[in-house]
């Protein structure tokens, strides 16, 4: 499965001047190395047949073949080295690249009795390398010293990943998604790499297995130099932040969490959106419930310092079939649960908010009611529904923060279903008895759209957000709205959202960070669903189908296999994006958005972008006051979607999902703008730039800076304390 193209990552070049530390530990500046000769994505599954050499790969000193690994349904390139006195070698050619380079590996020893390591090489020798030692050791070296970074297991598959800076002669290494290492230095001069190479050491034999090879090259966008890189943080570091993961599906076994919990833990989202599903829960025996797997997920996010939003989902079977009662299916689209089947879903209500009240706050009432199969009178039916549960909620926990939801995003469906919730008046009520319809309005606390758009930054998506907001306040000015599911797939084809278009990693990474980023700019919660890719079996004999709208990749046997692009996109964006960064930018409904952007509160120009349109979120800092903009080419209102005759929808320039991975130098002013000493950071990467004193210009409180690499995806102009440095 090979797959190879020119890439250039938005916002990126190789500096003209690079950060070298001193002794001393200043920075100074040293002369560019020369540009990149070949900067392909390397993309390698070993999907080819059992037995075949790899292609594309120089093997010397053993056999190296692509086979079925052992214990899975995956097929992966294996090592055999017999030769005490050989090494067994293999290794792929990345031309002579002078940029940062991303190289990402899945890496097995069949035994901890051999050294084996992952090189990034330069013509003078190893630059990068992670080692398996002969002691079940995870080793990296930091120049010359070898340097102890975790533990493996024999069969144990590592999910590696090195990130390198040749001008600076450094690099980090990552473990799921987990940062183990940073800034080391490499183990030779390297101005340029050249080679990534795997291997099986002279002094050792034995076996070793590759697989989910990914290299990524970052070519020119500017010629600032690096002076650091976005530091990752876990929820318990960050505290809070308006980013949101799923962890949905379990119920269903479309998903394992155990599969993933590490690198979600490792993410930084700070709350996750749990679906226990009834018809798990209580299977087969009325009042008889097995919290197994909701417990593990709930007592790990409380672990990782993440609220669990939790959801009440679905219905039952078992009272459905043989009970005879309207308990609801447990599936997307299964009828609300009524009657009779309403007293048992409050049964099942009680047992749940009883068992997690010490640990869950929030909670979401059902999942997607109005979809397309609902009948007509859905709003009423969810009304009452969600007067039940929600009171169900508030008897045990007066304190719960309660969301209603819907498909899509509807203000017609959110208005009918507030004015049924307002008047569903219990018995012996009186007509217009104010204080009872006000507590009613009251147990809406929020309200969860999913806003399944393939043009993320869609003004007139914002410009709909705003209007339910503003339907919203009609009956309580408190309502919230939240983000509450949403993602791009990572291949084409995907099951679900999006079927039609033709995603990548990479445009799905474009797509999740314009809409994460535009959300939570202007004061919205936003959530990505399903953190791992969900695979859909509708029953015993159903060939699963793959939801690749995960962050980590799994198969379909829902083991977990390497973490995308769009991972440590989103991981940067949690790093930096928490609650002490203020939106500046806000929401405000326009009769024609069209002519007049919803997106309101900053004031911008840009000379240089040509016919691109420069889209705009910005923060301040609480206490400093210090700012943070994000700029990306979209949220056109020429740019809207279309279809062919087909049906599918037809990508443009601006729009995700796109390839075009190309930047212009653009000049940005802010006419009141407060940045005492700006940096440049990058989203898709985490390298953080300074930018140079002669691309500052000042007058007054006007801010322009000059040659900003503004691309389909976000780079972020800040104030350096705002980033960490």
């Amino acid at each position: 499965m090979l797959l190879a193209g020119a890439l250039t990552l938005a916002g990126l070049a190789t500096p003209p001047a690079l950060l070298v530390l001193a002794e001393s530990g200043s920075a100074q500046v040293a002369p560019a190395p020369a540009a990149g000769l070949d900067l392909a994505d390397i993309i390698d599954g070993f999907g080819g047949a059992a037995g075949s050499a790899p292609a594309g790969w120089a093997v010397a000193g053993g056999a190296a073949t692509v086979q079925d690994v052992p214990d899975t349904i995956d097929r992966g390139l294996r090592l055999t080295d017999t030769s005490p006195d050989q090494s067994l070698t293999v290794s792929r050619s990345l031309g002579a690249t002078s940029a940062p380079v991303v190289a990402a590996a899945r890496l097995r020893a069949g035994q901890t009795t051999s050294v084996i390591g992952l090189h990034l090489d330069s013509p003078a020798g190893h630059a990068a390398t992670v080692g398996l030692g002969p002691d079940k050791r995870l080793y990296a070296y930091n120049g010359p010293e070898q340097v102890t970074i975790g533990e493996y297991q024999a069969n144990e598959w590592l999910d590696l990943r090195i990130t390198t800076q040749p001008g600076t002669n450094t690099y980090s290494v990552f473990l799921r998604g987990k940062r183990l290492a940073q800034d080391l230095a490499f183990r030779v001069a390297a101005e340029t790499l050249t080679n990534l190479q795997v291997g099986v050491s002279k002094e050792t034999t034995g076996t070793a297995w590759i697989d989910d090879v990914r290299v990524f090259a970052a070519p020119a966008g500017t010629d600032w130099a690096q002076i650091g890189t976005v530091t990752p943080r876990t929820a318990k570091q960050i505290g809070s932040s308006r980013l949101i993961s799923g962890v949905e599906t379990t119920g269903r076994n479309y998903a394992r969490f155990s599969e993933y919990r590490r690198q979600l833990a490792a993410l930084g989202t700070t709350t996750w959106r749990v679906m226990p599903e009834w018809n798990d829960v209580e299977q087969n025996t009325e009042g008889k419930y097995n919290w197994a797997k909701t417990d593990e997920i709930i007592n790990a996010a409380v672990a990782a310092g993440a609220r669990p939003w939790v959801q009440f989902s679905y219905g039952s079977w078992h009272y459905t079939t043989k009970k005879g009662l309207t308990a609801g299916g447990a599936n997307l689209g299964a009828g609300l649960p009524a009657g009779e089947g309403l007293d048992k879903a409050e049964n099942w209500c009680d047992a749940l908010v009883e068992r997690y009240k010490d640990r869950v706050k929030q909670y979401e009432v059902w999942n997607e009611p109005n979809n397309d199969g609902a009948p007509s009178t859905i709003a009423k039916d969810y009304a009452t529904y969600f007067k039940r549960i929600a009171q169900c909620v508030r008897k045990q926990q007066p304190d719960a923060v309660i969301y209603a939801t819907e498909f899509g995003i509807s203000v017609d469906f959110a208005d009918r279903f507030m004015t049924e919730l307002k008047n569903l008046k219990d018995p012996g009520e009186a007509d217009n008895d104010t204080a009872k319809q006000a507590a009613r309005i009251a147990l809406v606390n929020g309200v969860a759209y999913h806003p399944y758009d393939n043009y993320p930054d869609n003004p007139k998506l914002y410009n709909t957000m705003a209007e339910l907001r503003k339907t919203l306040a009609r009956y309580s000015p408190t309502i919230v709205i939240r983000q509450g599911e949403n993602n791009a797939p990572s291949t084409a084809g995907s099951f679900g959202a999006f079927s039609a278009d033709t995603f990548t990693e990479r445009s799905q990474l474009a797509y999740n960070l314009r809409r994460n980023v535009g959300d939570i700019g202007v004061g919205i919660d936003s959530s990505n669903l399903g953190t791992c890719d969900l695979w859909y079996k509708f029953n015993a004999t159903d060939t699963p189908k793959i939801n690749s709208k995960g962050v980590v990749a799994c198969g379909p046997d829902l083991k977990a296999t390497y973490t995308k692009l769009s991972y440590y996109g989103l991981q940067n964006v949690a790093a930096l994006f928490d609650s002490t960064l203020r939106p500046l930018t806000r929401l405000e409904p326009v009769s024609d958005w069209r002519k007049e952007s919803p997106i309101k509160g900053f004031a911008y120009s840009t000379t240089g972008n040509g016919d691109r349109k420069v889209t705009v979120r910005a923060f301040q800092k609480t206490g400093s006051a210090e700012q943070a903009v994000a700029l990306w080419f979209g949220g056109d209102p020429a740019q809207q979607p279309e279809k062919d005759s087909q049906g599918n929808q037809l990508a443009k320039p601006d729009r995700a999902p796109s390839e075009d991975r190309g930047t212009r130098q653009v000049d940005v002013t802010f006419p009141a703008a407060k940045m005492s000493n700006p940096v440049l950071v990058d989203l898709v990467s985490g390298n953080i730039y300074q930018v140079p004193a002669g691309a500052v210009q000042r007058a007054g409180s006007s801010l322009t800076i000059k040659g900003v690499p503004i691309g389909n995806t976000p780079v972020v102009v800040a104030d350096r304390s705002v980033v960490g440095l």
